[in-house]
């Protein structure tokens, strides 16, 4: 990869080479940002914008035919990104969707993706989308197209309308990241907008017209992220622990129970060793709160395959996906692969088609 531009020097807060790219700085605010939308604070008055998006689809290359300002700026415990969003057809704007992870977001509506490469190794990112009414998507991606939507942090966001566009706020805590140690960061960074009545995709900065719609996570193309001073990580402990309780009534059996208690007790934990390792641990873990498998009729000799939705096996499932081809019609990432697979999670948990317990 070349050398990235020289570093914006303050006020600017982007520089850019010949080739496209671009080198961006984030700014710190020292009072927390208010998560409402509106980008009425003096921060975005007194601080300049990143702009100058270009085309990736129709006509790539060229610049966007709608102005996109964004700003990178962060506290002692969130980072913040805010965008306004210029459009001259605004009654054109397209937003149906709010179910959170849904790929409608990204097929039929206007919608609006920050991607952080938090460890700066141009190949797995963290991705955040929004459309004009809130609704929401985040994954984690890994080799620049494998995505997984099962990776649902915490973070916060608002989106508001003016006379001219729309506007978007979001606040992401940095205990839901992991990045290297260090207080001052080198983030891999990029936004891409997609403007759905002009069918337009645009980006921060210019990524080959190949990549289609994954080119927002292509981030071997990425801008550099600097000036940005994260936290020194804490005892990061992660506690769920659960208790269940049931009475049974069955007057079929012999002998007859009636109101029968029963009790059951469980124990998740997640320790951050480093932001590079964690570890996990589970005691007759409790996946009554997963999410049900779509059921599907079996015609064939060969056994169906579901995803893994229980959150204890999901942590970092994309390392051991390997090969596979493009499925646009997820976004232009990769979600099912023609590669064999090497680990498959779902299997841990049954003996012979019954449940065993984990301990």
């Amino acid at each position: 990869m070349p050398d990235a531009p020289s570093v914006p020097v303050a006020p600017a807060t982007i520089t850019r080479d010949a080739e496209g790219r671009a080198t961006v700085r984030a700014v710190r605010v020292q009072q927390p940002l208010r998560i409402d939308g509106a980008l009425d604070e003096a921060h975005y008055r007194d601080v300049p914008a990143m702009s100058g998006f270009i085309q990736i689809e129709p006509r790539p290359g060229d610049a966007a035919t709608e102005d996109t300002d964004v700003w990178v700026s962060f506290d002692r415990d969130n980072v913040y990104v805010s965008a306004r969003l210029w459009d001259s057809q605004l009654d054109r704007l397209v937003a149906t969707e709010m179910r959170r992870d849904s790929n409608v977001l990204f097929q039929g509506n206007d919608v609006i993706s920050i991607v952080f490469d938090t460890f700066y190794d141009r190949r797995n990112a963290v991705l955040f989308s929004v459309n004009p009414i809130g609704g929401r998507s985040d994954s984690q991606v890994t080799n620049e197209r494998q995505f997984s939507q099962d990776w649902n942090p915490v973070w916060e966001v608002k989106t508001g309308r003016f006379d001219r566009g729309w506007t978007m706020e979001a606040a992401v805590p940095f205990k839901s990241l992991r990045y290297r140690p260090g207080i001052a960061q080198v983030w891999g960074f990029n936004v891409m907008r997609t403007k759905r009545s002009k069918n337009e995709m645009s980006l921060l900065t210019k990524v080959p017209p190949s990549r289609g719609q994954a080119a927002m996570v292509q981030m071997s193309f990425a801008a550099s992220l600097v000036g940005l001073e994260a936290p020194l990580p804490g005892r990061n402990i992660d506690l769920k622990p659960y208790a269940t309780s049931s009475l049974t009534t069955n007057r079929n059996i012999t002998p007859q129970l009636s109101n029968d208690p029963d009790a059951d007790i469980g124990l998740d934990l997640k320790y951050a060793v480093t932001r590079g390792l964690s570890a996990d641990l589970t005691i007759n873990t409790d996946f009554a709160q997963v999410e049900a498998d779509e059921q599907q009729i079996n015609l064939t000799r060969f056994s169906l395959f579901f995803p893994e939705k229980r959150e204890f096996f999901l942590e970092n499932l994309g390392l051991f996906s390997f090969g596979g081809v493009q499925n646009t019609a997820n976004a232009g990432f990769t979600n099912d692969s023609v590669a064999p697979i090497l680990f498959y999670s779902r299997r841990i948990g049954l003996n012979e088609g019954r449940s065993v317990p984990l301990w």
